[in-house]
């Protein structure tokens, strides 16, 4: 927009009168007559300079222009942008009219900088103008014109900016249009130019957008993936995107939101029923969606009763609701595991394990929120004295500290379940080394901030792993797993 826009085309006008006249009187001019190049250096271009009003969309770190044979849409550009940085791409061809911008400009040499590029070389403008872009911090935002230069510099530059856009960085391209062009002048008509900014393909055309959605998915990032498939329904004007939902579905596990994962796979069954969606890939894989959905049903169902007080154990003696909350944990571990949140994944592995030995003990009747040793010990027709004898050979034999207190405790830690359990003849937890179930324990302490803060390792995951592997297999639990289901 040009707030001199009227007074523009009056001067516009007189000034293709002016290039008529030349024309017509070519070589008879007289020095004392007003040329047209007068009127468009003295009154048109200031003008056109002074009245644009048009700003980029928010402040950034830097702008870099094509330099194509005119000065002014890169001038107008730059001075719209208002970047704290500028670099101009040009050719040999070119490069003296960079001159001539910086000295519209006014900038001076710290602000505005050159590059010289190939003419027909879109790979070395991808060079240079990544390596000043990866000079900016990643979170600087970044303007780019192709507006002048060739149709390679343009493309190059174009195809730079917005594949920019994938690393994460704040990078928009704009391009400085008009409302009306002079097709007699072959130029745009002084006054109606204007800065747009284009959008970039990967966010508007449907196909693009559901291609890197698909990606996102396949990567596991499902909160990403959600988003874009919805914009891609959006574009397309559908009412529902099955693809979003199942995302969803896998976001919501991952976050520990079990019932509404369960929602929306519920959801996405629904949907798969009605006639739009029979044709839908997804509809051969409804009955390991409707498998899932059954899963994270008995996922509920547990952690509800686990996190009630007063809550009967009765949940966790039963094997499948079990498998499923540690097919759970192991959704959550895996995907922070793959996102190098090694600390958060080994928290969840933990978890995994004394829900595993609760289990165990669940089994025989004993709550480990509430231990009953005298009722244990009448279960398994063994005596109080017995068992304490027996549990603290356990102890010695992996050499761990004895345990004298073990009737006076009002709750039971993992290492105490352990070897509780091997002192009950338990055949998973005989099956495990008890000094490598030791090791895990003292891991575990250490990384506590007040005994030392060590930070979890990648090798802590995989011992964990394994030993809850060695111990689900003994324990005769049906196998649970929530794999993603494929996108076709």
């Amino acid at each position: 927009m040009n707030q001199n826009k009227e007074r523009l085309r009056e001067l516009w006008v007189q000034y293709k009168t002016l290039i008529r006249q030349e024309r017509a009187n070519r070589g008879e001019s007289s020095p004392k007559t007003p040329t047209a190049k007068d009127l468009y250096d003295t009154q048109i271009w200031p003008l056109t300079k002074e009245g644009f009003t048009d700003r980029g969309q928010r402040q950034y770190v830097a702008s870099f222009h094509t330099v194509g044979t005119t000065i002014e849409p890169v001038v107008l550009s730059t001075r719209a942008l208002d970047a704290e940085k500028v670099y101009l791409l040009h050719t040999k061809d070119t490069e003296r009219l960079c001159g001539q911008i910086e000295k519209e400009l006014g900038w001076g040499v710290e602000r505005i900088k050159t590059l010289l590029v190939g003419r027909s070389d879109p790979e070395d403008i991808y060079k240079q103008v990544r390596q000043k872009v990866d000079e900016l911090p990643p979170d600087a935002a970044i303007a780019f014109d192709p507006t002048g230069g060739t149709k390679a510099m343009v493309a190059g530059l174009a195809m730079f900016a917005f594949s920019l856009a994938e690393e994460g960085r704040t990078a928009h391209v704009y391009y400085v249009d008009n409302e009306e062009y002079d097709d007699e002048l072959r130029r745009p008509v002084a006054g109606t130019e204007f800065l747009k900014r284009l959008e970039n393909p990967r966010e508007i055309i449907p196909d693009w957008i559901y291609h890197r959605a698909k990606d996102a998915y396949a990567r596991g990032d499902f909160s990403l993936a959600k988003q874009l498939f919805e914009q891609a329904k959006d574009r397309e004007g559908r009412a529902h995107s099955l693809e979003a939902v199942l995302s969803e579905a896998y976001e919501s596990l991952d976050a520990a939101k079990f019932g509404q994962a369960k929602d929306r796979l519920k959801e996405l069954l629904e949907l798969l029923q009605k006639p739009i969606h029979r044709q839908s890939f997804l509809t051969k894989y409804i009955a390991a969606i409707e498998r899932q959905k059954e899963a994270l049903e008995a996922v509920v169902q547990l952690t509800d009763a686990l996190s009630s007080k007063g809550e009967s154990i009765a949940p966790l003696e039963e094997p499948q609701k079990v498998a499923c909350v540690l097919a759970a944990l192991g959704f959550m571990a895996e995907r922070r595991l793959k996102m190098g949140r090694i600390a958060e994944a080994v928290l969840l592995r933990y978890r995994a394990l004394e829900l595993f030995l609760q289990h165990r003990l669940a089994l025989r009747g004993f709550d480990t929120a509430n231990p009953n040793f005298r009722g244990l010990c009448a279960a398994a027709h063994i005596t109080i004295e017995d068992l304490i004898e027996k549990y603290q050979g356990e102890r010695r034999a992996a050499r761990a500290k004895p345990d004298d207190e073990l009737e006076q405790k009002s709750a039971i830690d993992f290492t105490t379940a352990f070897f509780l359990l091997r002192a009950l003849d338990d055949e998973p937890a005989l099956a495990v080394s008890a000094n490598k179930v030791l090791g895990l324990a003292s891991a575990r302490d250490i990384s506590v901030f007040a005994h030392g803060f060590v930070l979890p390792t990648e090798a802590n995951a995989k011992n964990l792993s394994e030993v809850l592997m060695a111990l689900v297999q003994g324990g005769d639990l049906p196998e649970v797993k929530f794999e993603p289901i494929p996108l076709a």
